[in-house]
């Protein structure tokens, strides 16, 4: 099902760094929107761009419950409509500053719609880690984002939109 949409190497200040090791990493991407916008990351205590939700798949999770996971933990939504699988899969190598390791992470995206923006609470630590922004659609393409999260998004854009029963006209 999944394609390898691109295998992306960071430059500058997010390249990998010699002198650490690389850690492999089968991770997912959540593309988070609500009410024509988009949810994204602001990290507090490095200098990143803006960011996706993303994580590590735990030994023995399936994608979709790590998706939920990640969801909950990092920002406190709850609300889900749906989790749907992006075709694609991209391959990066980058350093992780605040972890202070190269990764080479495998990312499965995926596109997650939430009902409403009813928020729980969250996590200390994740407070204290980052913030999240909402950016209106339209606003994208000028906001700081990692590439390869830029081009994750793209591809899920692509995809065509599944029906519901209230798309669907019957004769009845």
């Amino acid at each position: 099902m999944y394609n390898i949409a691109f295998i992306y190497e960071e430059k500058g200040e997010y390249a990998p760094r010699e002198g650490y090791p690389f850690i492999k990493r089968n991770n997912i991407a959540a593309i988070i929107t609500c009410q024509n916008e988009y949810l994204l990351l602001q990290f507090n205590n490095v200098n990143y761009s803006k960011s996706l939700v993303t994580g590590g798949i735990e030994q023995g999770e399936d994608r979709i419950t790590a998706v939920r996971r990640e969801v909950i933990e990092e920002t406190g939504y709850k609300d889900i409509e749906s989790i749907e699988p992006v075709d694609c899969v991209n391959i990066s190598k980058f350093f992780v500053e605040h972890k202070g390791e190269n990764r080479e992470a495998i990312y499965y995206p995926y596109l997650v719609r939430l009902h409403s923006k009813n928020k729980g609470t969250i996590d200390e630590a994740e407070l204290a880690e980052h913030e999240c922004v909402w950016v209106p659609e339209a606003e994208l393409d000028s906001i700081d984002i990692f590439a390869n999260h830029r081009q994750m998004i793209q591809a899920s854009k692509k995809q065509v939109q599944p029906l519901t029963l209230k798309d669907v006209k019957t004769n009845n």
